[in-house]
């Protein structure tokens, strides 16, 4: 699931890329606007990865969820000083590599950065 800070045509193009791929982007659910911690949890009980450019408070929801007991499904980070907003290609180029590497593998309770 790509969150509001991403270009919703990047769920469209990692489709192309990777017939199968179920990416979504929040635009295309009624989940816009919803604050982290329920989204999370609606994340965490349909089994989808967040990708986020929100580095500030959802590790800090993420961590909250965890000490409370509860599991996510996984949260990748986009770097913002690595991956420009407005770099379109490049997101996408990278995703595709870690799907590519580890799209297959469990992501409960895992995060990472791109």
């Amino acid at each position: 699931m790509l969150d509001e800070h991403i270009d919703p045509e990047a769920a469209s193009a990692l489709r192309r890329e990777l017939p199968g791929l179920d990416a979504r982007s929040i635009f295309d659910t009624d989940w816009q606007g919803l604050a982290d911690p329920p989204l999370l949890e609606i994340l965490d009980a349909e089994g989808r990865t967040l990708v986020t450019r929100d580095v500030n408070s959802v590790p800090r929801h993420v961590a909250s969820r965890l000490r409370a007991g509860k599991t996510h499904r996984g949260v990748i980070y986009v770097d913002s000083k690595r991956l420009r907003p407005t770099d379109l290609r490049g997101l996408i180029r990278r995703l595709g590599e870690v799907l590519m590497r580890h799209g297959n593998e469990d992501w409960r309770c895992r995060q990472g950065w791109l």
